[in-house]
């Protein structure tokens, strides 16, 4: 297991300072590129320490306490996340996240990110993979939008899901399954997901989607994303009791496993307590999850 807490992404922006410091650093800002909503306990335009950011971002929500603010400089804040999984129950993270900028020359400004905060475990190493992952797109949304003038979240976040907690297989996990090779851990195989369709169960160990082997998490969903609107019948290699298996996977575009819920019509409660009811319902009837590849809600 990665024994690291933290993690950093640089990214490279050619846009004026002022620009970038307003998009990363006030919730109108956050809005043009991160964030569905946003609302602030202060001026929203002209933060200060102390000052609480309330952030939604489809099926998630994130209270955040400025703790530092440098104007075109540095900000720091402390992050309460809250995200809802697709059978309605609600996770809770913490963590620092730091944000700096220099400007490198005339045209180019280097913007640091940093989010400490893990916890050293499995649940903290799913955390941190899944965040950093997140990130990253985020940052290449933030480029597109100060570069380009186009917003790419919805393309960047809508691939095909499977409807999976999974990590990166960590020491513990290999010698708990027995598997040698490099594969994602599956932490939970929601119930009447395109997973648990397919026969996947948690403990499993997925080595391959198609023929691409999904060595680490960073793997698995370049992998997943590359699939586009081809969500049948797809192959994947397994690991469990010590032997490789294989079994064909339907994936979903479902707004429960993708997360872009349209927040203009549900509330955070509204999208909680339909999943919970929807799980329940799928639960004594068995059925299969519906939609996979149809209609599915999008905030742009």
């Amino acid at each position: 297991m990665n024994k690291q807490s933290y993690f950093q992404i640089e990214t490279y922006l050619e846009a004026p300072i002022e620009q970038v410091w307003w998009s990363v650093s006030t919730p109108e800002g956050m809005n043009t590129f991160l964030t569905y909503k946003s609302e602030s306990s202060g001026d929203a335009s002209s933060p200060k320490v102390g000052d609480r950011f309330f952030l939604n971002y489809g099926d998630i929500e994130n209270e955040q306490i400025v703790l530092e603010y440098v104007e075109n400089q540095a900000f720091k804040v402390f992050d309460s996340y809250k995200s809802i999984s697709p059978d309605g129950s609600v996770q809770e993270f913490k963590v620092v996240t730091r944000t700096t900028l220099e400007q490198l020359d005339e045209t180019f400004v280097k913007l640091t990110l940093s989010v400490n905060g893990f916890s050293i475990d499995t649940f903290g190493q799913w955390f941190k993979e899944c965040m950093k992952f997140g990130w990253q797109r985020s940052m290449m949304s933030l480029k597109s939008v100060l570069e380009l003038g186009m917003d790419l979240r919805t393309p960047l976040f809508s691939y095909p899901r499977l409807g999976i907690l999974n990590c990166t297989i960590n020491e513990e996990q290999r010698v708990s399954t027995g598997c040698q090779a490099e594969g994602n851990y599956l932490l939970e195989v929601f119930p009447n997901s395109p997973a648990s369709q397919a026969g996947l169960k948690n403990g499993d160990v997925l080595l391959s989607i198609g023929d691409k082997e999904t060595r680490n998490y960073e793997e698995f969903v370049k992998t997943i994303s590359s699939y586009g609107d081809k969500l049948d019948n797809v192959p994947i290699k397994y690991f469990r009791e010590g032997q490789v298996r294989t079994a064909v996977v339907n994936f979903s575009l479902e707004e429960m496993f993708t997360g872009l819920v349209n927040t203009e019509n549900e509330t955070f409660s509204d999208i909680k307590e339909k999943r919970e009811m929807l799980a329940k319902q799928r639960s004594s009837s068995d059925s299969l999850w519906t939609g996979k590849g149809g209609t599915h809600h999008e905030h742009h």
